[in-house]
């Protein structure tokens, strides 16, 4: 019997129904809706948008769930979640 070392070092073997993959989710009710968003500026994709000083919006077809945006986002509203 192969010794399992996804079991032993507690990562999930490669055969899992869980794919992994996350995409960005925009909790707008968190965001104070009062400054334009830094992370707005800092898609490499242009994938977020701002109207005003509203909630940004994600365009998933540009998308490419790097993350970088959650970085800049003090108030948490943009986190990477599974799918």
């Amino acid at each position: 019997m192969p010794f399992d070392f996804s079991r032993f070092f507690g990562k999930k073997a490669k055969d899992d129904s869980d794919s992994g993959i996350k995409t960005l989710v925009v909790k707008s009710h968190k965001c104070p809706q009062s400054h334009r968003c830094p992370a707005v500026r800092v898609c490499p994709t242009g994938a977020l948008t701002q109207k005003g000083n509203a909630a940004p919006t994600v365009n998933y077809s540009k998308c490419t769930s790097c993350g970088k945006c959650t970085r800049y986002c003090a108030f948490k509203v943009l986190t990477m979640e599974k799918k």
